[in-house]
Formats: C-alpha cells, structure tokens, sequence
C-alpha cells in the first residue's frame, strides 16, 4: 500500500513517532510513538488544515510517499463498536486506547483507521517501534506548496 504524510520540511525525514508521543492524538495516547500517515496526499492536507493555526501559515512543508507490504496493516473494520462517537473532538480515550494496546501488543507494522474528518477514507498509523518498521520503503520526498486560497 502507498501511504503519505506531511510535515514541516525540517521533519520530514523524522519517522521516531516524537510528536506523537509527545502529545498522544486520536489513535495513540501520550507517551507511545506512531507516526501518522494517510492513504492519499488530499487527505494528509485535509488533516494539516484543520491542525493549522492560520495565522502562522509558512511555505516550508514537504511530503513523504511511502510503501508498506499489505500484509503488515492491521484494519480496523468496525471504529464504532469501539466508540460511537468516534468522530468527536476531542476524540474519546477509547481510540488511543485501543491504538496503544495495538502500540504494544506489536500486531502488525500499522493500523488503518477511518480518517475523523472523512470517514470513508483512511488514515494509517505506524508503529516505529515495531520490528517490521523497516519494511516501509520512502519512494520520494517532495516540498509541497500550500495554496494560500485553502486558509485564506
């Protein structure tokens, strides 16, 4: 599977899973690594965006096309049986629970999840820490110029 991310470009290279473990997200709680991937480049601007504070907007981003083998992603089928309101911001402790069971349990390279902002796609955490993490393969890293007409 071909998956993404965005980060400033004097990030990108990091894949330790720092900032999240730094500040926990939906799917990890604070203290655990992962990184954040998602399964297209548009998704990975939709969750930049609505991270972003506009006012500090600046033009040093870049991307990181990937591959992981499709055996090494777990899917998780059914979010709402774990929380109904999955969707929720903040999102329920439930989703980090879960992601640092799996963070722990090692069960595979990476989890696929509903992305919060768009449900029928999918975001994809990796688990840095996990013995397969060198089975993703970077393709290529790319600047990337975000649009000033998306935050204006």
């Amino acid at each position: 599977m071909r998956i993404f991310r965005i980060a400033r470009t004097d990030y990108i290279h990091d894949l330790s899973g720092e900032g999240s473990r730094l500040y926990g997200g939906r799917w990890n709680e604070r203290g655990d690594a992962v990184v954040y991937f998602a399964q297209h480049l548009s998704l990975c601007m939709l969750e930049l965006l609505v991270h972003l504070d506009y006012k500090n907007v600046v033009d040093d981003y870049s991307f990181i096309e990937a591959e992981i083998p499709d055996m090494a992603i777990e899917i998780l089928e059914d979010v709402e049986k774990l929380d109904a309101n999955w969707q929720r911001v903040p999102s329920p402790g439930s989703l980090a629970s879960y992601g640092s069971q799996w963070i722990l349990e090692k069960r595979s390279l990476a989890l696929q999840v509903p992305s919060g902002l768009l449900q029928w796609e999918h975001n994809v955490v990796v688990n840095p820490a996990h013995p397969d993490f060198k089975k993703l393969k970077i393709i290529r890293i790319k600047s990337l110029s975000i649009d000033h007409r998306l935050i204006a």
